[in-house]
């Protein structure tokens, strides 16, 4: 009677342990989910929030200058079109201005990485910026990039689409 008890407790014991983290890592995103991007075509989204920490409800120091930005994704180019709004992130009146937003996607996993870069120019200064993020959530209407572990997201920028 010991041995069997000792029996069922040892196969309970491995199947208890055995889960690992690995099983609960959700699977990545499709390309049949990566169309929402560029709607399969074009697809123009706005700028809706930048945190610099996400989870604190705390807005990047740079949230008013990206707010009025948007960013056209083409279909098979992994590239957006920056239109720049008013507001500048550097200097009051820069003389030049300009970002650029490139995306990567490793199809086997899942994960799509979004490079931002953001410059401006007054006179002789120059001050860039460069932002790498991962998608973490993905809309037709609304994508999430951020750095850090779900639950605990410090930079995030989240795009609303416009068409």
């Amino acid at each position: 009677m010991k041995i069997s008890k000792i029996f069922v407790l040892s196969i309970l014991s491995i199947l208890l342990f055995s889960c690992s983290k690995d099983d609960e890592i959700e699977a990545g995103f499709t390309s049949i989910d990566l169309q929402k991007i560029d709607g399969n075509s074009t697809k123009t989204w706005q700028v809706e929030r930048f945190y610099s920490n996400y989870d604190s409800n705390i807005l990047s120091e740079y949230n008013d200058c990206y707010t009025d930005d948007t960013f056209t994704f083409y279909k098979d180019n992994n590239e957006a079109e920056a239109n720049l709004g008013a507001v500048s992130c550097f200097f009051d009146n820069p003389t030049e201005q300009a970002a650029t937003l490139t995306y990567s996607i490793n199809e086997s996993e899942g994960r799509v990485f979004l490079n931002v870069s953001r410059g401006e120019s007054f006179n002789n200064s120059f001050q860039s910026r460069l932002t790498i993020l991962e998608l973490q959530e993905l809309t037709e209407n609304r994508m999430l990039f951020a750095s850090g572990d779900k639950g605990n997201y410090m930079q995030t920028l989240i795009l609303t689409a416009i068409n």
